[in-house]
């Protein structure tokens, strides 16, 4: 089953890398390597005890214990994110806030777990544990240092989320009407739907982690009482021992503690494939890897219909608006058109007739002031010199 639920948690996280959400990286990089190593061990210690692997089990036994730290602390940064945004002490999100959010956010998911992974040698009593069909299991000196570095520490930080939770909840349903608004002008990233997964995300892994974390304090005050941290000696006595525990001799406590602590990993895989692998931008991934995979693996040719992705069509264009300058134009053309025209007017109304003795000079009458009327004769003598510069300068026909 661990197998399975780690392609879901894989699909969803391009998008995730994409927006740079550390706390939600987080929380699949922890749940991938959960199943993970304990889908190994289940198959490498099935029906058996016999140590193999050591090196495997030291590693892997650490990253438990940092896990079971990164996920309430990843909900922490969700859920006081959240609260931040709803709250509405922050109109805008500025670079430098981000960034400071940023250091925090690596912080409490990258350097507090690797903190307990260092702490938790103080009361690691040896090696490690091996249990029939569940393989290598981190070892605790159960003691009051231990309820400090590895029991209290998810305890608190799955309270505060809490509290965070509460007050993200209540100042979105204060201020759901404008809600929308108020997430696009703060410039976030967040839709009013990614909100409310990340707040469901966050609120169901704070229930289960919080909800783990007691139980496994009650299992493990009840099996045993609170053993002495006198010194270091004695607490690391005999440390590279590695306790074998054949399901015969498994007592029900510790094996239905087993039992949860191993289906926890899957149901959480689940829990944030709902919220975040069948969400839209999830969705528009999975096409678009399909339609890589489709054109670069087996060749096929994507038809316009089937594409994913959005298709452009140029806009209706319409006609230009004429500029002054083209009006200017116009009327000019327009102009010469009509000068033309008169002056073919003006040349057909010229025709020749007989001559007559032509006159002097001092003989010749003034000139008219205005053209001669349409369809007047007029003889070769009549015509003065200013006509006759008129009728040169007529075009040729």
């Amino acid at each position: 089953m661990s197998f399975l639920v780690i392609p879901l948690l894989l699909l969803p996280l391009h998008t995730q890398w994409r927006t740079r959400n550390i706390p939600t990286i987080t929380i699949v990089v922890s749940l991938f390597f959960t199943n993970l190593i304990r889908g190994v061990n289940t198959i490498v210690w099935a029906g058996s005890v016999v140590p193999k692997l050591v090196v495997w089990c030291d590693i892997t036994t650490k990253f438990i214990i940092g896990i079971q730290v990164s996920i309430p602390a990843a909900s922490l940064c969700i859920t006081k994110h959240l609260e931040s945004i709803a709250s509405l002490r922050q109109t805008i999100e500025t670079s430098e806030d981000r960034r400071r959010r940023k250091i925090f956010e690596i912080c409490m998911c990258g350097v507090l777990p690797c903190i307990i992974m260092a702490l938790h040698y103080v009361v690691q009593g040896h090696r490690f544990d091996i249990a029939e069909d569940f393989g290598c299991i981190a070892t605790v000196y159960v003691s009051w240092p231990a309820l400090l570095i590895v029991y209290i520490p998810p305890l608190l930080l799955g309270f505060v989320s809490f509290i965070y939770a509460t007050l993200a909840f209540y100042w979105f349903m204060k201020r759901r009407n404008q809600f929308t608004q108020h997430l696009q002008s703060s410039n976030t990233g967040l839709s009013t739907s990614r909100y409310v997964r990340l707040m469901a995300l966050a609120v169901t892994q704070v229930i289960v982690e919080t909800g783990l974390g007691g139980y496994l304090i009650a299992v493990s005050l009840e099996g045993q009482p609170l053993r002495i941290w006198d010194n270091w000696a004695d607490v690391h006595s005999n440390f590279s021992r590695i306790a074998q525990y054949p399901t015969v001799l498994l007592p029900d406590y510790f094996w239905n503690r087993l039992l949860l602590t191993w289906y926890i990993g899957p149901i959480c895989s689940l829990d944030f494939f709902i919220f975040f692998g069948l969400g839209q931008e999830a969705m528009g991934e999975y096409g678009r890897a399909f339609t890589w995979i489709k054109t670069r693996v087996f060749r096929q040719t994507v038809k316009a219909s089937d594409s994913v992705l959005p298709t452009w069509s140029a806009p209706h264009r319409t006609p230009r608006a004429q500029s002054a300058d083209d009006v200017d134009m116009v009327s000019i053309d327009d102009k010469w058109d009509a000068k033309d025209e008169q002056v073919d007017a003006e040349s057909s109304r010229i025709s020749y007739t007989p001559t007559q003795p032509s006159q002097t000079e001092s003989e010749r009458p003034p000139r008219p002031n205005s053209a001669p009327p349409m369809g007047a004769m007029l003889s070769p003598d009549a015509i003065t010199d200013d006509a006759r510069k008129f009728s040169l300068n007529l075009p040729r026909l």
